[in-house]
């Protein structure tokens, strides 16, 4: 008894702590993540105590992962729990294995991204401000570990943040030990998740097979841990803690400019981790050679791209940092970087009377003009140019990709002319360049006039039968070869009784008329 009234303590000590440091307010109405094992059992308890002192208000939230076939045990559990207590309790089900497989990510990053998503939809749906997850002790020291292990950066050592945006982690000084000990003293059932014991994920190889050897060398060797990583939060980040506050650091356009006494490296990965990008000390090294200086100073010449992961790009623009994040399904697919984190970008087909989007841009072909709808032009924040394409070339297959070095576009009267060239002549600004799409065309049996043109590039054995060229057809909207023809939207109604030519459409989002 002497033990649970220790964690009884501790319980107390915890809550006066959270409404000290207002993690936890009077009114907040709190969301509580809730899978019936025995840590979100013992966060409702311990957030059900925090009740009887302060105003608030909880419920619970079950996201089904559809990855077991006993889910429905789950199910029935959290529905007699939450009757018993008198608790509101909703379900959310996600499709884990279809995500996974659609975004080429790995089953548990792929369920916490569902499950952090379903709760978060939840929590907005019923009007509450805040949600609290039951990670203990045991995962803070687990992160630790598997990030050392992964190679994470400085910062990556400060372990689960307490708080993270809406996102409250109460019990994180708990031990797993302690909360099995409160709830087996208080006859208080909880699931146990089978697939926990099963180790082909990770963290729970690091639970079941490492954490057993630590501890016969040390029982306590998780409190151990937890004191280097708050030693590791309070000495190391100190200094760059005030940093933050300071009126360049934002989430969407940063600078790495002024000289103190803080480790670059260092401070360029907190930045970082404060617009949410987990990133390796190999990465941080990589980034650091391609931005900056031997000296340690940001390099303000020129623009340069580096692809995080997690469908977000680190730029420097002019000696100005920046993160843009893509979140349209088709940008991300397209994304990829080499070993170095160059960005590329693959080449997307576009088929008939069908869409793509393409960063800011709506890209649409239509298989002949008469398929065309007055009603797709009615976004009034994107400008839309129609080209009527050329005969010669309809036939092709048509793409849409990122310039590639050495790209030229044939113009008519003009002969051809670097893509490159174009970009510079209009204005564009280097770090956009990567971004504007780039439309075009490969071409099989081609025509003669077509298969001399000064654009083409002719791909395998050329027997005068077998060749393929590729023509790059438009550069956005800012510039079209000689296959497209510019209309306006009026002439498609005349045009779409006199021609049977494709249609070739480019809108742009807060774009200019063309």
């Amino acid at each position: 008894m002497e033990k649970l009234k220790k964690i009884e303590k501790k319980i107390l000590k915890r809550s006066i702590e959270i409404i000290e440091k207002k993690l936890i307010s009077e009114g907040d109405k709190i969301l509580i993540a809730f899978s019936g094992g025995p840590d979100s059992v013992f966060l409702y308890n311990f957030l059900k105590f925090l009740k009887s002192r302060i105003l608030i208000e909880i419920s619970l939230v079950y996201v089904n992962h559809n990855l077991r076939v006993d889910v429905g045990n789950d199910l029935e559990f959290v529905k007699k729990f939450a009757d018993e207590n008198n608790v509101d309790y909703y379900i959310q089900s996600v499709d884990v294995k279809k995500y996974a497989i659609e975004n080429k990510k790995s089953v548990e990053l792929a369920a916490r991204e569902l499950r952090y998503k379903a709760i978060e939809d939840i929590r907005k749906k019923i009007g509450y401000n805040k949600i609290a997850t039951g990670h203990n002790m045991d995962d803070n020291v687990e992160t630790f570990i598997f990030r050392i292990l992964r190679g994470t950066s400085m910062t990556g050592l400060k372990g689960i943040p307490e708080m993270r945006k809406n996102i409250l982690r109460p019990i994180l000084g708990f031990e797993k030990r302690e909360i099995l000990y409160f709830l087996k003293n208080k006859n208080q059932e909880y699931l146990v998740d089978y697939t926990n014991n099963e180790n082909n994920y990770t963290r729970n190889f690091i639970r079941n097979e490492i954490f057993p050897y630590f501890e016969k060398i040390n029982p306590d060797f998780r409190k151990k841990v937890e004191s280097l990583i708050m030693e590791i939060n309070e000495r190391n980040f100190a200094e760059v803690e005030k940093f933050e506050n300071e009126k360049n650091l934002e989430k969407e356009n940063f600078k790495i400019l002024k000289e103190n006494s803080i480790n670059k490296k260092d401070k360029l990965s907190f930045l970082l981790k404060k617009n949410n990008v987990q990133i390796s000390r190999e990465k941080i090294n990589q980034i650091f050679e391609s931005f900056f200086t031997k000296n340690g100073k940001l390099k303000s010449s020129g623009t340069k791209e580096f692809y995080l992961g997690e469908n977000k790009i680190l730029q420097n623009m002019y000696g100005e940092l920046k993160i843009v994040e893509i979140t349209n399904k088709n940008e991300i697919r397209n994304l990829k970087s080499d070993k170095n984190g160059i960005l590329h970008d693959k080449a997307t087909i576009l088929k008939e009377n069908q869409s793509i989007k393409w960063y800011n841009y709506k890209i649409t072909l239509y298989k002949n003009i008469k398929d065309f709808k007055k009603n797709f032009v009615n976004d009034e924040n994107i400008s839309y140019t129609f080209f009527k394409i050329d005969d010669r070339v309809e036939n092709g297959e048509f793409f849409v990709r990122s310039r590639k070095d050495g790209d030229r576009i044939s113009l008519k009267n003009l002969g051809h002319k670097k893509v490159k060239k174009v970009l510079i002549d209009e204005k564009v600004p280097k770090g956009e360049r990567d971004f504007v799409p780039i439309v075009g065309v490969k071409v099989f049996r081609v025509q003669n006039d077509l298969e001399s043109s000064d654009n083409g590039v002719k791909l395998g054995n050329d027997n005068g039968n077998n060749s393929e060229i590729t023509e790059i057809l438009a550069i956005s909207n800012i510039k079209f070869s000689k296959f497209l023809e510019k209309i306006r939207k009026k002439e498609i109604k005349k045009l779409r009784n006199e021609s049977k030519s494709k249609l070739l459409i480019i809108g742009r989002k807060n774009g200019r008329e063309r």
